[in-house]
């Protein structure tokens, strides 16, 4: 880390904003979005890595949502969706970055490419992801200004936002009913189906799968989550496909990106107000990178929340389903299938105790 970097991280682990003590003063095995660290020991490399991933917090300044008279600030009502930029910010640093998921952020960094991507999130009206973007197209899902969103409405949203996208083309598959459907993310992702056929993994490049992101909205118990699912989130933070997943406690979003062995998660508030920065005018960029990791305990998380998975390739998506498969128990959080089971007749579909989310029924957090 070079000097202005580790100044950063060093004030990261004082403590300031978290829920506990500073990561410097624990013992513990821990995953950030896969990667696997033990403090005290790889605590800078944690740091180096946390910082590196795109911040998105409350902001104000920015141009009105919605006309001249709108909101041109999110506090109090946007922390979800702030989430789920941050979510959907780090597939896209997956796919387009050459580092990939070891991209590490430094101050004055010239990656053009960093810059695009970026830029796709920021408070301006054309902005592919911008508050403004996800606000109209939450209105269009019967979401009025300035109300709040729940985690399968940020991830319907976000979907109709890419499938928008043109430059930089992202599928985003929500899998609902708590089923991921094989068929039909392979019929989304692959690029001349009929050639892949008899080419499938010679030759797995983005010329003929188009990179993916899963999104997977679950409701894991009533007032809690169910503590035999806790396991199952952990399998998912440590697997290397995974971008984490957006959820809170009640009355606060946050986007969780690993936990520790002391069943603790670790997660990016987006509850800090700063004002709008204009990255295509300024290379100031250092408000989109967070100075702390903070931390709750699993007993704390509000049982509505949505899981995320980035394969850029088949290979990688083929990867992901085998390890899932591998490792989930009988009772998982959701199904895997290779057809919708749902459109089978006279088939008798077994239901576990995880509550289904249909498209119009949004457990919100706000």
């Amino acid at each position: 880390m070079n000097s202005a970097a580790l100044s950063l991280a060093a004030s990261m682990f004082e403590g300031g904003g978290s829920d506990s003590d500073p990561l410097s003063d624990t013992d513990a095995e821990l995953y950030i979005l896969g990667i696997k660290y033990r403090t005290p020991n790889d605590t800078y490399a944690i740091l180096d890595d946390v910082v590196s991933r795109f911040w998105f917090t409350y902001r104000t300044g920015f141009a009105p949502i919605g006309g001249s008279s709108g909101p041109t600030k999110d506090t109090g009502w946007g922390c979800m969706m702030r989430c789920g930029q941050m979510m959907l910010a780090e597939g896209y640093l997956r796919f387009f970055l050459p580092a990939g998921r070891y991209f590490r952020w430094r101050p004055n960094i010239t990656d053009p490419m960093y810059w695009d991507i970026l830029n796709m999130f920021i408070d301006k009206r054309h902005s592919s992801y911008s508050i403004q973007q996800i606000v109209q197209m939450g209105h269009s899902e019967g979401k009025d200004i300035g109300q709040w969103f729940g985690p399968n409405t940020i991830a319907q949203v976000l979907r109709r936002i890419a499938s928008n996208e043109f430059e930089k083309q992202v599928n985003v598959h929500v899998a609902m009913d708590n089923t991921l459907v094989l068929d039909e993310i392979r019929k989304l992702c692959q690029i001349n189906s009929k050639v892949r056929k008899t080419t499938k993994k010679t030759n797995d490049t983005q010329n003929g799968w188009k990179p993916l992101v899963v999104i997977i909205p679950l409701r894991l118990g009533l007032s809690d989550v169910n503590v035999e699912y806790i396991d199952q989130l952990k399998l998912c933070l440590r697997l290397p496909q995974t971008l984490g997943c957006i959820g809170g406690k009640p009355n606060h979003a946050h986007y969780f990106i690993g936990y520790l062995d002391t069943d603790e998660l670790l997660y990016l508030d987006p509850h800090v107000t700063q004002s709008h920065v204009d990255t295509t005018i300024t290379a100031d960029d250092t408000s989109y990178h967070c100075d702390r990791v903070n931390r709750m305990k699993f007993s704390s998380l509000d049982p509505s929340l949505a899981l995320a998975f980035a394969c850029k390739t088949e290979i990688e998506f083929d990867d992901l389903i085998a390890k899932l498969k591998q490792n989930l128990p009988p009772k998982p959080m959701f199904e895997i299938c290779e057809s919708n089971p749902f459109d089978m007749h006279n088939k008798k579909v077994e239901h576990h105790e995880v509550i289904t989310l249909d498209s119009d029924d949004d457990y919100e957090i706000v």
